[in-house]
């Protein structure tokens, strides 16, 4: 059962790490012995509200890892840690934070997407964006952002208007700005979606 909002930075900014998202992926046990396919990922950030450091302010993303102890886990966190915008990780709870770098061939790009400006990355990125993206709802929807898609900018001009007020969004991009707010985490957040991560488990292995 997923109860996690991806966040934009895990939507549009972790497929510029080029970490394959299947990677994440692991075969782990229930309490009753069995057998279901879940993810190492939980979510990814770009800011990390406890810590005065230099990766709040650059080009680094922080990949929140859960640290199943499967078969596969050591495999896994020695690949992860091989790659080369590999910076630093740290734990809180039961998970695992690991900061990597934006390779500089998509710093461009990374500045772009916090600007709002989706459809102006480059054709690599968007590449990427697409297949390897952690989105929680219809992934149809990030060609038509990163496409600035007609469709969708008239669904959203019909949502914003009303009877007294007709709204045209003109040339603008067709996805909110990243908010990094929205893109701030701290350890008490973490607490908070452990516990319901123990809930929500419980419940979905009582049915």
């Amino acid at each position: 059962m997923s109860f996690v909002k991806y966040t934009k930075t895990a939507t549009f900014l972790f497929p510029l790490l080029e970490i394959p998202k299947s990677l994440f992926d692991c075969d782990v046990k229930t309490s009753f012995g069995k057998s279901i396919m879940t993810t190492r990922f939980l979510n990814a950030y770009l800011i990390d509200n406890d810590l005065e450091n230099e990766y709040n302010d650059g080009n680094f993303i922080y990949v929140i890892i859960k640290c199943y102890q499967d078969k596969d886990f050591v495999s896994f966190y020695s690949t992860l840690i091989g790659f080369d915008n590999y910076v630093d990780e740290y734990e809180v709870q039961e998970f695992i934070v690991m900061i990597f770098s934006v390779p500089e061939k998509f710093t461009v790009d990374f500045d772009l997407i916090l600007d709002g400006k989706y459809s102006q990355i480059s054709p690599l990125a968007k590449q990427l964006i697409m297949k390897n993206n952690f989105y929680s709802n219809n992934k149809s929807t990030i060609p038509l952002i990163l496409g600035k898609s007609t469709a969708l900018k008239e669904s959203w001009e019909k949502r914003l208007s009303n009877p007294n007020s007709e709204v045209d969004l003109k040339d603008q991009e067709v996805w909110p700005i990243i908010n990094l707010d929205l893109e701030s985490f701290n350890k008490a957040e973490l607490r908070v979606i452990s516990k319901k991560s123990k809930i929500e488990s419980s419940k979905e292995f009582e049915r």
